[in-house]
């Protein structure tokens, strides 16, 4: 029994002891957890820091592109628009050239036309000279425009990039209390990389800063050369005008002197048998004008009594068909014409809508050339139909026996008064000219009357015009002195503009730099502090987990030494020897499990001390940096504060400037206006002057031909008057002749007109199927131009679509373009890869068709 209850006491000793060494192996398991916790931490944070390398990388590659593509898109419109200039500046060189050389020649050879001309081309340029002026400000103001944008792409490029830098901080400090309670600060590769792209965006924002400055230079250069242009050309204006005056003062001392010898030369020549001849001819014209008309009534009425009733019917048959009115007109000859005015039936308000003014107007006149060839088409088949049933219907008449002396006679008599017709006109033509020559003369002797009036007026004209050009070289020169104090004042004005702008640029620029200093400087304070509480309270949560296993330690040995001494008393009644040894022995191994539990427990709370110790010198150090660097942005800030005081000084002094640069400004403005009041009132009455001027010379011109003219006249009257007095005895021989042949017609015509009344009852009878069937032709004509007129709507329309599918293709290869310049960043996303793939298809014509 007593062997039994020892065993009994062993075997609690040993569940006491394995459950000691099982605590005791929980805890060294639960160490070794939380150190793979710590190693599973690192490996996901070094996972974390790749990706935001790989897409710090992306975004730096991005970014380098899209700087790049600016900044070569602003390269070339420099370079296009230095080219242009460079071009215009070539062109004027070469005109100047030209000039000079004109200029020599027409100074050599006196000719007046080639200072003309010179002057022509000369004027053209000096009007060219504000337009280049316009152009050179347009291209300044779009080189402004373009350093700002620019300027505004850089701004969000940094925003974009401060954005980034601010989500990668904040993933830090969410990471952060892990790595602190670690013990580790690991060092960050993307606050390098965007440093570096800041670098970037800082040499970029210089280079733009130095293109744009350098194209502001060669603006300012070519300014200046076109002034210098300017001044060469008004110097070789005057030096022409000077040449121009001399030579007209010539020319007009010539015209004079021809003037004064052609005068009496024509008042010694006239006579009064010229004017008692001139009247007999002026009779003779009205008598032969008298004899014509009548002639030309008596065939008209014959023909109008024959066709009264053929015409009437043929108008109600067209009225009845729906066709369009005609009239009936006469001709010189007696030949009757029918004038219709063919419209087009349905005008297209659609295709009306999209022509411009230009088109609407070339479409009209297209369609009222091809109304009068139709017109005239009709005219012509209507006389071959009518000569048709005439020759059909005398070869009728032929067939039913009509004698041929009867046919004979008309048709003589129809040619002799052709003959009549054709001669009466060429004598009335004659007569008129010698009319003419009468009159001509009689205007002559008016006009050298008023050569007197003229030649006085040229020289008050020529004195005003002298006294206004000198009065307008003395304002050109006081305008150009204040057009060149305007320019220095308005470039002054920019310059300090241009100041004004760098500086309040680079004002809020340093306080967006102080706001975000003072930002971080904020976070990081917070941040540090969270740091600093949540190390704190783990430091005191181990201590009071620490404490708590050691009190549990102790009491576990204390009942278990107790559970020990209680069995030992019990058995050392009945074995004394053996309980000795046995509490012996238990006494040995609970001195030895103790003295294990407690140097454990000391190196655990002395590991854990350590631990804390390192800590808070870690805690401490990281307090003292954020103290030094709280302390130089505060340094920072004051001097950003102190550099915006001096910056808003110089902007008030700069602004002082500009204020009084302004007063001067208005002041030569003011100047400038009251000058161009005056220059507009003298450019008036130089306009004034100027044309009346011109009047003089079209005037002297007109006379100068006239006298020539008269000049030849004169000679030719000597041998024209022999040759009409020959001609006056023709002309009253055939006057006779037609007046026996006139008596002759009249016989003929009252046969004639029966005659012809019997043959038009019947061509009307035979013209009306022909009427019929013009009708049917011209229902068919109508449908068949609506058809045409629809074809050609849907032509319209079908090339409009076309047009419309080559922009959206030609749109859509360059958004292929685009997008597969960055096909090696858009590889992260298959979506938009195999988009590019069908749009590739698509342009290449390998997309599978609907059927």
């Amino acid at each position: 029994m007593e062997s039994e209850e020892v065993m009994v006491g062993l075997i609690d000793v040993g569940s006491v002891v394995t459950s000691i060494s099982d605590g005791l192996e929980q805890e060294v398991s639960s160490v070794r957890e939380n150190e793979n916790l710590g190693v599973d931490l690192l490996e996901g944070l070094d996972s974390y820091l790749d990706d935001i390398n790989d897409r710090l990388t992306i975004s730096r590659m991005v970014s380098d592109s899209v700087i790049k593509g600016m900044v070569k898109a602003v390269e070339r419109v420099a370079d296009e628009k230095i080219a242009a200039k460079e071009l215009e500046v070539a062109s004027l060189k070469e005109r100047l050239h030209f000039h000079k050389l004109s200029a020599d020649e027409s100074v050599s050879s006196g000719s007046p036309m080639a200072h003309r001309e010179q002057r022509s081309l000369e004027n053209g340029l000096y009007c060219s000279f504000p337009d280049a002026v316009v152009e050179h400000d347009k291209m300044r103001e779009s080189l402004c425009s373009l350093r700002s944008v620019a300027m505004d792409q850089i701004k969000k490029l940094k925003k974009d990039i401060d954005s980034i830098r601010g989500c990668s901080s904040m993933r830090k400090i969410g990471s952060g209390s892990e790595l602190v309670g670690l013990g580790g600060i690991l060092p960050m590769e993307a606050s390098e990389s965007l440093v570096g792209v800041d670098k970037r965006l800082n040499t970029l924002k210089t280079t733009v800063d130095t293109i744009c400055t350098q194209a502001d230079d060669m603006v300012h250069l070519a300014k200046a050369s076109l002034c210098e242009c300017q001044q060469e050309q008004e110097f070789q204006r005057e030096v022409e005008t000077m040449v121009i005056r001399s030579s007209i003062m010539s020319i007009h001392d010539e015209f004079e002197d021809k003037l004064r010898d052609q005068n009496a030369h024509l008042c010694g020549s006239q006579s009064m048998n010229w004017l008692e001849r001139i009247n007999e001819v002026s009779n003779l014209r009205k008598e032969l004008d008298v004899i014509l008309k009548s002639l030309s009534n008596a065939e008209t009425g014959q023909l109008i009594s024959h066709g009264s009733h053929d015409m009437d019917h043929f108008h109600h048959k067209a009225l009845s068909n729906h066709v369009l009115p005609s009239t009936s007109i006469l001709d010189g000859n007696g030949k009757l014409e029918e004038s219709k005015n063919g419209m087009p039936d349905n005008w297209d308000a659609a295709q009306l809508k999209h022509m411009s003014k230009d088109e609407l107007v070339n479409y009209f006149n297209s369609m009222i050339t091809k109304m009068r060839r139709n017109h005239e088409s009709k005219v012509q088949e209507l006389t071959e139909v009518y000569f048709g049933l005439k020759r059909d219907y005398l070869k009728m008449k032929e067939k039913g026996k009509i004698k041929e002396k009867g046919s004979s006679l008309p048709l003589q008599k129809d040619t002799d008064l052709d003959i009549l017709r054709k001669k009466i006109p060429e004598v009335i033509l004659k007569l008129d000219d010698i009319l003419v020559e009468n009159e001509k003369i009689a205007t002559l002797s008016n006009n050298v009357e008023s050569l007197g009036n003229l030649k006085d007026r040229l020289n008050g004209l020529l004195s005003e015009n002298r006294q206004l050009k000198e009065s307008l070289a003395y304002k050109r020169k006081e305008v150009k002195c204040l057009s060149s104090q305007a320019s220095d004042a308005s470039d002054r004005m920019s310059h300090h503009a241009s100041k004004e702008a760098n500086l309040l640029k680079l004002i809020s620029n340093l306080k967006a730099d102080a706001k975000d200093a003072e930002i971080e400087a904020l976070v990081s304070e917070e941040v540090y502090k969270c740091v600093l509480r949540e190390v704190t309270a783990q430091i005191n949560r181990d201590t009071e987990e620490l404490a708590l296993q050691s009190i549990a330690m102790q009491e576990v040995y204390e009942i278990i030494y107790r559970e020990a001494s209680q069995d030992a008393e019990a058995t050392s009644k009945s074995e004394i020897g053996d309980s000795d040894i046995e509490s012996l022995v238990m006494q040995g191994l609970c001195g030895v499990i103790f003295k294990e539990a407690i140097k454990d427990a000391q190196s655990q709370i002395n590991n854990l001390y350590r631990k804390y110790l390192h800590e808070n010198e870690i805690r401490v150090s990281l307090e003292l940096k954020n103290e030094e660097e709280s302390r130089l942005m505060i340094e920072e800030n004051n001097n950003l504060k102190d550099q915006a005081s001096l910056l808003q000084t110089l902007v008030s002094e700069r602004s002082k400037e500009l204020d009084l640069t302004k007063g001067e400004l208005e002041e030569v403005l003011e100047q400038i206006d009251v000058d161009k009041v005056e220059m507009n009132k003298l450019n008036q009455k130089l306009e004034l002057k100027t044309n009346e001027f011109r009047e003089a010379d079209e005037q002297r011109n007109w006379l100068m031909a006239v006298i020539q003219e008269k000049q030849n006249a004169i000679l030719l009257l000597g041998v024209k008057e022999n040759e009409q007095s020959k001609q006056m005895q023709e002309i009253i021989v055939l006057v006779h002749g037609l007046s026996k042949a006139f008596s002759d017609f009249e016989r003929q015509a009252a046969e004639g007109i029966e005659k012809n009344n019997l043959r038009l009852e019947e061509s009307s009878s035979q013209l009306s199927s022909l009427i019929q069937k013009t009708n049917k032709l011209k229902r068919t004509e109508v449908l068949y131009k609506k058809k045409c007129a629809d074809l050609q709507l849907a032509e319209s329309e079908v090339d409009l679509l076309g047009d419309e599918v080559d922009a959206l293709l030609s749109l859509l290869e360059k958004i292929y373009i685009a997008l597969d310049h960055y096909s090696p960043i858009l590889q992260h996303y298959p979506g938009i890869i195999e988009i590019l793939k069908l749009v590739r298809r698509e342009l290449s014509g390998e997309s599978t068709k609907p059927v």
